[in-house]
């Protein structure tokens, strides 16, 4: 994956905000994505063509149905990456992926577009309470569960390992692994490297139980 360069100040001080029901979006991965409502086309329009080549995917928060279509409550911690791959099509909609580049806090302010924009703040990550076995943990559980992947998609792969960044390992496995909306937005929020590397690796934990379950039982 290649390397992307972080947003700038001037980037973070009026980034558009695309505000999603299930989709929390991790530094250090890809999201593709379709844009198909006017106002994420137009999203899109200016993302590529006027603003910021990036955006924040926000989680809405519980309870938002009856509000879609105005600007319901989103999460205030949300992934901010780049557009790294862009399509215009010839229906209007857009095809884009997103390279995940940092979390971000999000202070949401009016404007005359059609989409929500706010001021990002870079949020950085501490060791905190991460103890030195613990990476090596993580990635052990998620292995096993890659083995079991495999046997229908051999060419799977965790892509990251014990060497690499403690944030990035925990971030990427999250992205693999962890499908709960809610135990993904709890991992996003946690900048305790230590936290976040337990949450996953419970979550994960509680998946590879569950495969072991389902094995013995089949």
């Amino acid at each position: 994956m290649r390397d992307v360069p972080a947003l700038t100040e001037s980037e973070l001080e009026a980034l558009p905000i695309f505000p999603l029901p299930r989709v929390v979006f991790f530094p250090g991965t890809l999201l593709p994505l379709h844009l198909f409502e006017e106002r994420y086309r137009d999203l899109a329009e200016w993302c590529t063509t006027h603003g910021p080549a990036a955006m924040a995917i926000a989680l809405l928060e519980p309870g938002y149905e009856d509000e879609y279509e105005g600007r319901p409550s989103i999460r205030p911690v949300a992934g901010a990456g780049r557009i790294v791959a862009h399509e215009r099509n010839d229906d209007g909609t857009h095809d884009l992926v997103l390279h995940g580049v940092t979390r971000v806090s999000l202070e949401e302010f009016g404007t005359d577009q059609s989409f929500r924009i706010g001021k990002a703040t870079a949020l950085r990550s501490h060791e905190g309470s991460l103890g030195h076995r613990d990476v090596t943990t993580l990635v052990t559980c998620a292995t096993q569960v890659a083995q079991v992947v495999r046997r229908k998609h051999p060419d799977f792969s965790l892509g990251v390992g014990v060497a690499d960044p403690p944030g990035l390992v925990a971030d990427t496995i999250a992205d693999r692994f962890v499908a709960d909306p809610d135990k993904r937005q709890a991992i996003l929020e946690a900048l305790d490297l230590g936290e976040r590397v337990h949450l996953v690796t419970d979550a994960v934990g509680e998946l590879l139980a569950m495969l072991a379950s389902n094995d013995v039982s089949s």
